[in-house]
């Protein structure tokens, strides 16, 4: 191509388009980049044990560099220091919405629950949420020694059988009942020492993730209050039998215990 034959109109193609360039170098960056995440856990967790079985919580802001991205599911590995390692999966969210200044007592906030479908991570902010975890291999289990258990409950209370407190009580010396009892027993998965925590984020995009560890440890009291639990879920399964039967029965409040240990970096 001869320079010196361009005329003004060519050269105003030329520079329009050298204008252009930084703009499109832009937008094919953000097109082909991958997101990276980046979790920062709030200092202490939430282990507890209960009806529902194990779980761990965990308040945690999230981060999406480059990109926005969808995530599926966020799970964690906990690893105990001799070995035993197991894989909780999100089981709920709440996301801080605003607070609200309260003149005559503490700040209230606004929080919205919902079950983790999805969560969208925006490049321009952070997202806050309180992620419930839970042990998804316990609650196939409880589902197989269960399900019998109810189907003896639903049979007794139609044969018309179960009508005093008693009658309700003396269900747990019962084959089905018992089997219900043992899981939990059996299922107690917390133990003394240190425990070795990994994030792991599941996406239908591909995404960038620098694999963090953190830890946190469970003295043997914590664990021997944490297996108190036992005693309240046996109560607490007893005590809705009875509501279902017992017209007017006030049930006992039930006072979970919870321990809330420190989640640090590992170096």
């Amino acid at each position: 191509m001869d320079i010196a034959n361009w005329n003004a109109m060519d050269w105003v193609a030329i520079i329009g388009a050298a204008a252009w360039a930084p703009q499109i170098l832009t937008w094919a960056y953000h097109y082909f980049a991958r997101p990276k995440i980046s979790i920062y856990p709030y200092p202490h967790t939430q282990a507890g044990y209960t009806t529902l079985g194990p779980i761990f919580n965990v308040t945690v802001a999230l981060l999406s560099e480059r990109k926005d991205i969808i995530l599926n599911k966020i799970s964690v590995r906990i690893t105990h220091e001799r070995g035993a390692s197991y894989v909780f999966d999100w089981d709920g969210l709440s996301e801080d919405l605003s607070e609200i200044q309260n003149p005559l007592g503490p700040t209230m906030s606004i929080k919205k629950t919902f079950l983790p479908l999805v969560v969208r991570v925006f490049h321009t902010g952070v997202a806050q949420v309180f992620v419930r975890f839970q042990y998804k291999p316990f609650k196939v289990n409880f589902k197989k020694v269960f399900e019998p258990a109810l189907d003896k409950f639903q049979f007794l209370k139609k044969s018309g059988k179960l009508k005093t407190e008693g009658d309700i009580e003396g269900l747990a010396s019962d084959k089905e009942f018992a089997e219900v009892t043992k899981l939990f027993n059996s299922e107690f998965i917390w133990g003394a020492g240190q425990y070795t925590v990994e994030f792991v984020f599941h996406s239908s995009s591909t995404f960038a993730y620098k694999k963090i560890k953190y830890a946190f440890r469970l003295t043997q009291d914590d664990v021997d209050e944490l297996k108190k639990n036992i005693e309240s879920i046996k109560l607490d399964i007893i005590q809705n039998a009875k509501m279902e039967i017992i017209k007017d029965y006030k049930p006992t409040e039930i006072n979970w215990i919870w321990k809330y240990p420190e989640l640090q970096k590992k170096s």
